[in-house]
Formats: structure tokens, sequence, C-alpha cells
């Protein structure tokens, strides 16, 4: 379990009932151990007491909530091979909107200014700025159409609203096109009903930031789907008595977006996804906090439903066609080979014009298979989006966050100081200090001069690094304009 108890529950399926026998142990106690039938709640909180009775560190919510995942596992294995969600198409579903909002919508997708639209209906319901990282997540989760769709982590300090605009952004997607997963377990994707990952925008909830086996185990599913479109997973299960071998396969792709305030992430994840930032500054706070009155004042009321009522519409509209990208070959002449992590951020920046091309579809021609011709404008504008990304990726650039606090740092720290201090004089959240201060020591612009040590913290200095070196490590995506005509 993630709860921080150490306590874990083994379990041995028994019939096929959804019945199995768990065991919980708190390191080498067996604090209990009985036959759960996970459909009937009053089985499952019966055996929480009996496990958190008398132990007020274990949480009863926890343990059930384990309970239940375990018996949506068990569900899931039974499941036969053919069979397929009970989920209505996309088609039938547009077929019954009213008239009037797929005219909307179908005007919408030929609009000429369409991604400026979809920022426009994202702010309308309720985010300030951060333009270009509300454009990011929509394509991402348009991108669940594409043969390999796009995965982002939004990293930003706590309070910086990251999980705010991912979630306003993924209100326009229809429900079917949606899966919500506010925590996700190691097996928590294998188990799911076959076939209900398939082209679907999984938006996740805040990364843990414990960076144990655990944590890697959960995000593991998630890198085996980006990477192949496909999950799958020995288990032994039990059948007449005879435990048995079972494979379980879980088919995609999907498109993703999670959010963290954690500086370090996995690098098998990191070197996965588009690496996004929400802006923290003070002049992003000043919008946020006039976006706030607006409406409380209630001058920024918009029709919500209406809105997303017409972006469901032109989602269920984006027929699912391949995308062509005709200056592919002279692109990747022109990408830089100097570090072995562009293998993936090539397909990443293909992915993202494809993405552009396929939301933009009803404005491209189609080649005579059928496929959709993307443009240099798609490009430039995967470029915008992808060159904040690549710099820290491919450019050995640290974030802008970083940066800017760097700045502040020396506009006081003259001598040595503890991470106290820093947290005090900048005015930022102390985990947002602290993982600012690892990246600048990274690059080797602060040292620590003494480890934290019981409940004195760590003491730093600046070293004689120019400040212009510390905002260097940029990445120059090739500009294509000179194609124009390809």
């Amino acid at each position: 379990m993630s709860d921080g108890s150490g306590l874990t529950l083994d379990y041995v399926p028994c019939g096929r009932n959804g019945s199995a026998i768990v065991t919980a142990r708190l390191g080498d106690d067996i604090l209990a151990h009985a036959k759960v039938d996970f459909g009937k709640p009053d089985a499952r909180t019966r055996f929480a007491a009996d496990v958190t009775q008398g132990r007020p560190g274990i949480d009863s919510a926890a343990v059930e909530n384990e309970l239940l995942q375990i018996g949506a596992e068990l569900s899931a294995r039974h499941a036969k091979p053919g069979d397929k969600p009970a989920e209505p198409d996309a088609k039938e579903l547009l077929l019954k909107m009213p008239e009037p909002v797929q005219q909307e919508a179908r005007a919408m997708l030929e609009s000429q200014d369409l991604i400026v639209r979809c920022y426009n209906d994202v702010a309308a319901l309720g985010v300030a700025g951060e333009a270009d990282l509300v454009a990011a997540v929509y394509l991402i989760g348009t991108s669940r159409l594409l043969a390999e769709p796009l995965g982002a982590i939004v990293q930003a300090p706590s309070s910086t609203g990251k999980s705010y605009v991912v979630e306003k952004t993924a209100a326009l997607f229809p429900l079917e096109a949606v899966i919500y997963a506010t925590a996700l377990t190691p097996n928590a994707l294998y188990y799911m009903q076959p076939g209900s990952l398939r082209y679907k925008f999984i938006v996740a909830g805040e990364r843990s930031r414990r960076e144990d086996d655990d944590s890697a185990d959960a995000t593991k599913a998630l890198r085996e789907m980006r990477s192949s479109g496909r999950l799958t997973k020995m288990y032994v299960d039990r059948e007449n008595g005879k435990l048995v071998t079972r494979i379980a396969v879980q088919e995609g792709p999907i498109a993703y977006v999670e959010t963290t305030t954690a500086t370090d992430i996995f690098n098998e994840d990191a070197n996965r996804c588009l690496l996004l930032s929400a802006d923290e500054r003070p002049q992003q706070t000043r919008k946020v906090l006039r976006r706030i009155a607006a409406a409380r004042s209630g001058a920024a009321a918009a029709n919500a439903d209406a809105i997303m009522q017409r972006h469901h519409a032109a989602q269920r509209m984006l027929q699912q066609r391949p995308v062509v990208i005709p200056f592919a070959e002279q692109l990747a002449e022109r990408f830089s080979d100097e570090r072995v992590e562009a293998r993936r951020a090539f397909p990443q920046l293909l992915g993202m014009v494809e993405a552009c091309a396929l939301l933009h579809q009803f404005q491209r021609q189609l080649d005579s298979d059928g496929r959709i011709v993307a443009t240099v404008a798609d490009y430039e504008f995967a470029r915008h989006l992808c060159s904040g990304p690549f710099a820290r990726l491919l450019g050995g650039r640290i974030s802008d966050a970083a940066i800017r606090f760097y700045g502040r740092l020396r506009a006081w720290a003259t001598g040595k100081f503890t991470t106290t201090e820093a947290f005090k004089h900048d005015l930022k959240s102390d985990r947002a200090v602290r993982g600012w201060l690892v990246e600048l020591a990274a690059i080797g612009a602060v040292e620590q001069t003494a480890e934290p040590k019981g409940n004195r913290p760590a003491e730093w200095q600046l070293t004689d690094m120019d400040a212009t070196e510390v905002a260097v490590g940029r990445f120059d995506l090739p500009d294509l304009r000179d194609l124009k005509d390809v």
C-alpha cells in the first residue's frame, strides 16, 4: 500500500465470485487473515476494521480502497477476451447532440483561429494566462486518436494552478474520450476492462514525490503503454483448486498527462514525456487574482455548459485518420543529433505536428490514401510549444522557475545561507525552494557547504558562475519557413 504505514495485503483468489483469501501484514506480523467478498461493502469494512483495530497509524479508508482495487483486478481477470467496454460510440453521441451545437462545432473546426478559440474557451472556464500550457494539453488530448499519442508531465511548484489548468482543459473532451485517474497503482491499468484504454486521454493526478520501487512500478505500466501501445502481464490464478498462469493484455495506445511538484523525475518517464511548466511569476499571480475577482463579481460570467458541449461535439467530429508529414525527412536532417535523447525527442516533435494537423483536419488536404497532410504551419506551432521542453531535455537548461529564483537569490545572498533563509527571503513554498536549489547545484551555480542534520537546515553558497551561464542551455529547433512549398 502507498499510505506510508508499511502495510501489505496479499491475496489468493478463491472461486469465481470475486472473493479471495486476504492476508494483511505489517512487517513480519499478520494483522488479519480472512476470506473477503470484494463485492460486499460490509465484508470490506469488517476486514479493514480488523486490520486497523488499536492501530491508529493505519488508515481504514486506505485499506478499503486497496480492497476495492484488488476486487477490480480480479473482476477484470475473468473478463472474456472478446469482451468490450459497454461504451457509447462517439458518432452515435454526436448524432444525439442538438443541431445548433453541431453547427457551432463544425464552424470552430473550420476557423483559421481554431487554437486561439480553444484557449479562449478554457479561459472562459476560469483559467487565467497559461496559453501555451492550455494549447499543449489540448493537443495532447487530441493526439489520443493517433497511432502514437503524446504524453506530458506538467512540472511546477505547488499552488501554481497546474492541476486546475489541466482539469479545465480536459473538461473540453467528451467523457467517453477521457479517463480521470487521481492515483494509479502498479496493477491498475493491467486489469481494466479489456479495450477500455484504446485511444483514451488519461488525465492522472499529482505524481508521487517518493522515488521508491512502488513509485517506479506504478509508472512502469505507463512507460510500457507509451512505448509499445499495449500492456502484457503474466499472473498466477486459481482454477478448480489448481494454480494456473494467465496473461493479462491491455491494448492501447493512450494519450497521457499528469502533474508534479517534484524537480527530479525518473529519467525513463521524463524522456518519454514532454516536460511542460506552469507560470509561477507574480504577473501570472496577478492575472489569477483578477480572474477570480471577475468571476465573483459577475463580470466574467460564461455559459460553461455551452462551451463544453461545443468542444465535445468537435472532438466527436474528428475522424481517426493517419497523418503524413511531407517535410519529415528534411526536418530529420536538420534536427540536432548531439545527444542520444534526440531519438525520443524527435518522435515527440512529429507527434505534436500530427496532433495539430489532426485537430485542423477540416482545413487540411487529404492525400490519395486518405491521410491528412500536415503543413509547415502545423510544424511552426509544434515548434513553439516544444522549444521549452526540448531546451531542458536536449539543451541542458534548468527550469525557467529555477533561473528566476537564481536571479532573486543573487540579489541578497552575499555569503553562506541556509535553505530556511532562502525560503524566508523568497516567499515561495519550501518544497519549491529546495527543488530550485537542487537544480542550481546540478549545474554548479550554488554549492552545498553543509548537509542538513537534525533540525539544522542545509547550508549553501553561490559559486563564481556568471549569471549568463545559468540561463544557457537552449535547443534551437529547425526553421522550416523555406519549405512552405512542400
